[in-house]
């Protein structure tokens, strides 16, 4: 039962977050395209989606119609879902630890005298 439930909740969500639903506007599609038949005997198919997708659409005052078929209005919904289940709550243990290096002293001539970096200073031989 529990997978069913996962599928079907799989199944919805891929629905909305894709553009899969504009796939249920198939039948409009056909439908449109019948009343394009009706008025021209001549019309084919692929006449019919050069004419609403790929080219200019004629004028005949149906475009309320024509904005009904699928793929006409692109419409993106995003959901991004995270599911996590832990089985026990996480734990953060902290440790302490002692470090068993010995640093030397600080010893000053890592750093250049200031006679060496001064603009001014007195005469190399």
């Amino acid at each position: 039962m529990r997978k069913v439930c996962l599928y079907i909740l799989v199944f919805f969500m891929a629905m909305e977050s894709t553009s899969f639903d504009q796939l249920l506007k198939l039948p409009v599609l056909f439908e449109h395209f019948k009343e394009h038949q009706q008025r021209d005997k001549n019309v084919d198919l692929l006449e019919f989606l050069s004419m609403h997708y790929w080219g200019t659409d004629l004028d005949d005052n149906d475009n309320d119609r024509d904005m009904q078929l699928p793929f006409k209005k692109v419409n993106i919904n995003t959901h991004q879902v995270l599911f996590a289940r832990f089985t026990k709550a996480p734990q953060i243990i902290a440790t302490e630890q002692t470090v068993l290096n010995t640093f030397t002293i600080y010893k000053d001539q890592y750093h250049p005298e200031s006679d060496l970096t001064s603009p001014f200073r007195p005469p190399c031989a």
